[in-house]
């Protein structure tokens, strides 16, 4: 499954408030919740860019690219789905991992039963829609592609169907260091499979 366009669509007000959950949790209390959720109030707001001579505010969400994005919307993610497997009563997945906005799962229920638990999943929270795939063979899961071979388990990489295999031209405006780390990071993924 995943999150169609989780950064941009959570709610300020309920991201602040999962902020301020998992704040409160903390056995360390400097600097306090409520001086870090200002900060974090500030970066939501006050996420003004420029590009191409002409600036631009983000007015939903957390700007992707900030160094608070991925925590944030994880943050809100696990919030949310603590409160959804607390409950929802049906059926579910005996494994269940997400990475951000990516999700998988593995069960022993029926097709009809996996669809009725990600019905739930997606009527649960107004912001959250998911898109989802069932297979009993294999899934792709963020760049990788697993797939049931025999009695285990077999790994490689997975293209998304409209992937091209064009990068980013050299000329593109984005920094150096980004456009540099395209071949490295390349020969790094097919490594770690």
């Amino acid at each position: 499954m995943n999150i169609t366009s989780l950064y941009t669509v959570i709610p300020n007000d309920e991201g602040l408030r999962a902020l301020k959950h998992f704040f409160d949790l903390r056995t360390v209390k400097e600097p306090s919740s409520e001086t870090l959720l200002r900060l974090a109030e500030l970066v939501l707001t006050l996420n003004c860019f420029s590009f191409g001579g002409n600036y631009y505010k983000q007015t939903n969400g957390v700007a992707m690219g900030t160094k608070m994005g991925p925590s944030y919307a994880n943050l809100f993610v696990g919030f949310i789905e603590h409160h959804f497997f607390s409950q929802y009563h049906g059926p579910k997945p005996q494994l269940y991992g997400r990475y951000i906005d990516d999700c998988i799962g593995a069960t022993s229920s029926t097709k009809e039963e996996l669809t009725q638990f990600i019905t739930a999943v997606n009527s649960f929270h107004p912001a959250l829609k998911y898109t989802w795939q069932i297979s009993d063979t294999s899934l792709a899961f963020l760049d990788i592609k697993i797939s049931i071979e025999g009695n285990g388990l077999c790994t490689s990489v997975y293209y998304k169907p409209t992937h091209s295999h064009s990068y980013l031209l050299y000329s593109s405006s984005h920094p150096s260091h980004v456009k540099n780390s395209i071949p490295f990071s390349q020969f790094l993924r097919l490594r770690r499979l």
